[in-house]
């Protein structure tokens, strides 16, 4: 069970038995809950935390997921999120709001350039590796590479199970963009979604991974 009074959560939304990929962050952006879930199962999550911001990702740009299932799966989110209680972002004095936010669009906005296919590898440590460097509490996606032996290259195996999935990193990104809106509000641009609320977005820096301090040797 979870504990804490606060979270910053992300939802991505793709299909299945368990079409939903629940991310929850703490205030130091630790990952303290990451897993496939129903709705259901989202709204328990939720229900144990007194204030939250949430981001649901949009399902614009997403091929692999049915338009039609898809947007039922998030019309039936949405309306159990507002059911619960939770208000549009920005809404005074709501200790439970949320947003959403377009993953596609955060990482390449994050990266300052188009990124590799989110499903490929080079695409998913990209994705790790941006979340990484934004200060998410995750493994080093680097260390993928030590992992590699001469056996996995020849058996054309490698060890991926070291690294996220597709839908883990768009719910991570979300709930970063949470996260940023209390801690580095002056990092991102809200944008109307057609009326019906805020779509947020992380300002666009192209340069910010080179201006890292290079380590000492």
């Amino acid at each position: 069970m979870l504990s804490i009074n606060a979270i910053f959560a992300g939802i991505d939304i793709s299909s299945g038995r368990k079409p939903l990929t629940f991310v929850a962050l703490d205030d130091e952006l630790k990952v303290t809950l990451l897993e496939r879930s129903d709705i259901s199962q989202v709204l328990n999550h939720l229900e144990q935390f007194e204030r939250i911001i949430l981001a649901v990702n949009i399902l614009s740009g997403r091929k692999s997921t049915p338009v039609n299932r898809g947007q039922t799966i998030s019309t039936d989110l949405k309306k159990n999120i507002i059911q619960a209680g939770f208000k549009p972002y920005l809404t005074s004095n709501a200790p439970r709001q949320w947003v959403e936010t377009n993953p596609p669009e955060c990482f390449r906005s994050l990266a300052g350039q188009t990124l590799l296919p989110r499903r490929s590898l080079g695409g998913q440590l990209q994705r790790a590796l941006i979340l990484y460097e934004q200060g998410l509490q995750i493994a080093d996606p680097m260390d993928f590479f030590e992992e590699i032996t001469r056996h996995h290259v020849l058996a054309g195996v490698m060890p991926t199970e070291l690294l996220y999935s597709a839908s883990e990193l768009d719910a991570l990104a979300a709930a970063s963009v949470a996260w940023m809106l209390v801690n580095k509000p002056v990092q991102v641009d809200l944008t109307r979604n057609m009326g019906e609320g805020m779509i947020v977005i992380p300002r666009e820096d192209k340069d910010w991974w080179r201006k890292k301090p290079a380590s000492p040797e």
